[in-house]
């Protein structure tokens, strides 16, 4: 019987299975960092499109702000004027008082633009903003200095139903509330000189201190409103600075 000889590979010394390993982990290893680093990119590239947005947001709240402050201040003046034209008390100044009353119910509010925020709280993103302090100006713009303003509104907006609800129709002539304003929501002064419904001076005077409580709420909403802006100026520069953002 023919015996075939078995050839024989030299067996591999024990340093070509470790270097085999070791090379095996160095690519394991440097694939996991350039996953982790792709990540790494991506979450700052994406915290700083959200900043970017919520720079753009606090802008507008800005702009919102500074144009409700302008339209209270005018509210204001009209109710002074209206104040002290009930006080004189001349039957010639009737239309100017139906004027005047009748922009009680009209305001121009702060529109709270939170867009981003409330994407960054509902998509659990807050963790992307990783430095604390710009984390903390956020939550501090978002839950007490813009909430001081929506409250102060709210209040307002109360006192408005009230004085409407309340207040205008024992003052007032309702067919000539409704004349003074046209089919765009414009108001204009009646064309004659038309009466109150009442001379009661306690209604009168029931009235006027109302007016006084609203022209005084607006007055210190736009206290707030005006630390407000600083605020949001601060935020807005504060942001800009730490992304390096035009």
């Amino acid at each position: 019987m023919e015996v075939h000889q078995h050839t024989h590979t030299p067996r591999k010394k024990w340093t070509h299975y470790f270097w085999e390993f070791i090379m095996l982990f160095l690519a394991v290893f440097c694939g996991f960092l350039a996953e982790n680093l792709r990540e790494h990119t991506l979450e700052h590239k994406r915290e700083r499109q959200y900043i970017a947005s919520l720079v753009r947001d606090v802008e507008l709240d800005v702009a919102s702000l500074k144009l409700s402050q302008t339209i209270k201040k005018g509210y204001c003046n009209l109710f002074d004027s209206l104040v002290t034209l009930l006080r004189k008390n001349n039957p010639g100044s009737r239309n100017d008082i139906y004027y005047y009353a009748r922009h009680l119910g009209r305001i121009t509010e702060f529109k709270y633009h939170n867009r981003t925020i409330q994407e960054l709280k509902n998509t659990g993103s807050l963790r992307l903003i990783r430095d604390k302090k710009v984390a903390d100006s956020i939550t501090v713009y978002d839950n007490e200095i813009v909430q001081v303003v929506l409250n102060q509104q709210q209040i307002e907006h109360l006192l408005r139903i009230d004085i409407l609800s309340n207040q205008v129709g024992r003052i007032f002539n309702g067919y000539t509330w409704n004349d003074m304003v046209d089919e765009l929501g414009r108001i204009s002064r009646i064309s004659n000189n038309p009466e109150l419904v009442t001379r009661d001076q306690n209604l009168i005077n029931d009235f006027i201190v109302h007016v006084v409580h609203l022209k005084t709420s607006y007055r210190l909403t736009n206290g707030e409103i005006e630390a407000a802006i600083k605020a949001a100026g601060n935020l807005i520069a504060f942001l800009k600075k730490e992304y390096h953002l035009e």
